[in-house]
């Protein structure tokens, strides 16, 4: 046994160290990296592994200003309780306006009609970027696959290609024969988006879609606009693109069917509410680079549908952009940069007093150059014709006020002079800059401010607009605005004291878990579900995989009308349960007789298809496992182990039903491993849910969260599939059905639909439940602060009476 070399001497000298700078043992002395949180009253150490147990305060401009919360003491636990509360009813009300907006109906659009919008597609000159392809794909679900009006924000950069998207939808409703407006807030918009219709879609191209433009100065008075709101009534235009003059009350349209509205936080309150009363059971698509806080705050929550187009074009680079204090120096050295390679420039003044000052100054600087003037004070289509000019390569610079601010699209113009900066709002500022940068040459943005204007929330635009500079990043900087704005209300109801109890982050959070916990079951539906099958069976869809038609029709000798047979057709189709169906099929016979063979074998299809959409499935084909065994896979974005969990306690027995497995990934279970639930067989809770409650100080609730919100984004991408080969189908939650190769041909339909249904039609009842004991929660409420705020009227007007005849009636003197 070989002699130890360590002497007492060295055993004291490594005592000694134990737990100070010098020991570096990680068992003697452990390190971890640690935030420090500064409250009133102490200190704490937060580790940076539990950083998602904090969020950022932002409330804005909100009145209450932030004050530092105690460790000790119940004031913060208080505060978080009384927002949970007003989270719980905000709830209540965003699910009460789901449940009234699934009431509202109108009759979609043809499928029969998309490969009309196929060959307009083709005719786009540019290849889609990924996020553009998603909102075609979200956009057409909502015309055609939905029963209820379409209300869907396009948030995108300038110049990513939410035109695009607007473009398609309204040819998709000129050709279902209805009219479509396009409704823009300044008229240089409007006259851009009117020649965009022209080219793409106009007459005298393969389309031939008629398009009338009716803006500001053409008053029901004047000949041009009586005439052209004949035409509009009559029905003899398609596409009408125009300004406030759409809004007008005098305006009627024939049979409208589709509004898109551009640059929606441009419009006034008189204005939006107009917007209402047109937009009664019609399809709206908005637009927007930088929404206004309370609609960014309704889309964040989820009450309005929202797309955000966040990857750029090709060879598109951010512009640069420069913060400065205005000065001759920094303007001769702007110009001079974009003059010198040949390049054209924008300056922009807050007012148009303005105009006269800065095309004197810019002269003195640049003696030789040709300087052009646009506002909106100008005479009719003057400013129009001078930003054609422009854009003709005819001057140097264009001297503006914000009437550029939408709708100048110049590849040539990649330097923008912003003055006196600090007087502009962010989305204006942002805009603005979006006016240049739209080819691949490197553009320049100079936000110009006077030192002595500058707020402090001025300051804090500015910043912002120096800090989000990259492509894509309109959202965020909606997201800034939002910040130092303030929330705002939401549903009529003022939140932003609430939020600036907590922070705006953590309320919203806050929002979303009451949300999740009153809808209980709350498995996303999908519109559409794109089945895969040999022959085309299973399927729906007019272009199938194997390009035949498989679209639902009913014989015309079962209902010669071809309007009313078009109808019934439709609402086979967007059935959501299989409930709805039988009772839709029930009034067929009362009113028709006895369905034929060959319609009650599609009606078969079509129960599978609402089962389908019901449980979040959107993709169904057949794999080959590799052991010769095919089995049947159907993809469901959206599932969850505690789905899955809620659904099977309610089916006989409490088991899930026998021949449906459950596959769950492992970033989804609590054992961190791919899980598979079998068929018929106990569910291993143990190993699919770590935290049943989810209780929001769990580490899984936000990672939970970021997983729907990905989830969700993946749903809309199975339509464009042919073969199940195209994805990972591993990294998704899935059913499947082995040996389903073995079903024989006709009979695949049957098995999957006695497969889903019992779980389909839990899922259906529990969610109509949650929606109606809402609804029902949302309506008492209304009516207990009526009653309370009658009872206040009351004991006021006894005031007031006592206060004038005293308490014996009679009159004070």
């Amino acid at each position: 046994r070989a002699q130890s070399s360590v002497t007492p001497a060295d055993f004291k000298r490594i005592q000694d160290r134990f737990g100070t700078e010098e020991d570096k043992d990680p068992i003697s002395n452990p390190q971890s990296i640690v935030l420090e949180i500064v409250y009133s009253d102490g200190i704490v150490h937060v580790p940076a592994e539990r950083a998602y147990r904090l969020s950022r305060y932002r409330a804005g401009d909100s009145p209450i200003k932030p004050k530092l919360s105690k460790v000790r003491g119940d004031a913060w636990r208080n505060a978080k309780r009384k927002v949970e509360e007003n989270t719980l009813q905000l709830a209540q009300d965003v699910l009460a306006l789901y449940a009234t907006r699934e009431t509202l109906q109108r009759l979609p659009f043809e499928p029969t009609k998309e490969s009309e919008v196929t060959i307009f597609e083709a005719s786009f000159p540019y290849e889609p970027t990924p996020d553009q392809q998603t909102c075609f794909e979200e956009v057409e679900n909502d015309m055609v696959w939905r029963s209820r009006p379409m209300d869907r924000l396009i948030c995108g950069d300038v110049g990513f290609g939410k035109t695009e998207v607007a473009l398609r939808a309204i040819f998709r409703c000129t050709a279902n024969g209805r009219q479509a407006a396009f409704l823009a807030p300044t008229g240089v918009l409007a006259a851009q988006h009117f020649k965009n219709v022209i080219k793409r879609m106009g007459e005298g191209t393969t389309f031939n879609k008629r398009v009338t433009l009716l803006r500001g100065g053409m008053g029901r008075h004047t000949k041009a606009g009586r005439e052209t709101r004949e035409l509009i009534e009559a029905g003899g235009t398609d596409v009408i693109v125009g300004t406030h003059a759409l809004l007008s009350n005098d305006l009627k349209f024939k049979d409208l069917g589709l509004l898109v509205v551009d640059e929606e936080q441009r419009f006034g309150v008189k204005q939006k509410e107009r917007l209402k009363l047109i937009c009664d059971g019609i399809d709206v698509l908005t637009m927007s680079a930088t929404p206004i806080p309370r609609t960014l705050q309704m889309s964040l929550s989820g009450i309005r549908d929202t797309s955000t187009i966040r990857s750029p074009p090709p060879m598109r680079k951010a512009v640069i952009t420069t913060v400065t204090e205005f000065s001759d120096e920094n303007v001769y050295e702007a110009l001079t940069r974009e003059l010198a390679r040949g390049g054209q420039c924008y300056y922009v003044v807050p007012r148009i007093s303005m105009l006269d000052e800065a095309e004197d100054k810019i002269l003195e600087l640049f003696p030789n150059v040709s300087i052009i003037q646009a506002h909106g004070k100008q005479g009719r289509n003057v400013a129009e014709e001078n930003v054609a000019a422009f854009a003709e390569g005819d001057y140097d610079i264009l001297l503006a006020t914000t009437v550029i601010e939408n709708g100048v699209d110049i590849p040539s113009v990649n330097t923008i002079i912003i003055q006196n900066a600090q007087n502009f709002g962010m989305s204006t500022l942002y805009q603005l800059r979006g006016r240049v940068g739209r080819s691949d040459q490197q553009a320049y943005a100079y936000f110009l401010h006077r030192g002595d204007g500058v707020t402090e929330q001025a300051a804090l635009r500015l910043q912002a607009m120096s800090e989000l500079n990259e492509l894509g990043s309109g959202f965020d900087v909606a997201n800034r605005d939002l910040e130092i704005r303030g929330a705002g209300s939401l549903l009529g109801t003022e939140q932003s004291g609430m939020a600036a109890r907590v922070g705006f982050d953590l309320y919203m959070r806050m929002l979303k878990k009451s949300i999740r916990q009153l809808r209980g079951l709350d498995l996303p539906f999908v519109p559409r579900t794109n089945i895969l099958l040999p022959g085309g069976e299973g399927s729906i869809e007019v272009n199938g995989s194997d390009g035949s038609s498989q679209a639902f029709k009913i014989p015309p000798e079962m209902i010669s009308d071809e309007e009313e047979r078009r109808k019934q057709e439709t609402s086979a189709r967007l059935a959501e349960s299989s409930a709805q169906l039988v009772e839709l099929t029930n009034k067929w016979k009362q009113e028709y007789g006895p369905l034929p063979a060959r319609l009650q074998q599609k009606l078969k299809t079509m129960h599978l298809h609402a089962c389908a959409r019901r449980l979040g499935i959107d993709l169904v084909g057949l794999v080959d496992n590799g052991n010769g065994r095919i089995d049947c896979l159907l993809r469901s974005p959206g599932l969850r182990p505690r789905h899955w969990a809620a659904i099977c306690s309610s089916l006989p027995k409490g088991l899930p039903t026998k021949g449906l497995d459950a596959v769950f990934p492992a970033r989804f279970t609590a054992s961190g491993n791919e899980e598979e639930s079998d068929g018929g067989k106990e569910l291993d809770l143990k190993v699919l849910l770590s935290d049943g409650s989810l209780d929001e100080d769990a580490e899984d609730w936000d990672a939970l969260d970021e997983e729907e919100v990905e989830a969700m984004k993946d749903i809309s991408s199975a339509q464009k599939l042919k073969n199940m080969n195209e994805i990972d189908t591993k990294q998704y939650p899935r059913f499947v059905i082995k040996n389903f190769g073995k079903i024989a041909e006709g009979k695949r339909v049957d098995m999957l639909l006695k497969l889903l249904l019992p779980s389909a039609k839990i899922v259906y009842e529990k969610q109509e439940k949650d929606k109606h004991e809402a609804r029902m929660a949302a309506e008492l409420r209304e009516k207990q602060e009526l009653l309370l705020k009658k009872r206040k009227e009351l004991e006021k007007a006894e005031t007031t009476r006592l206060g004038y005849t005293g308490n014996y009636g009679s009159p004070l003197y």
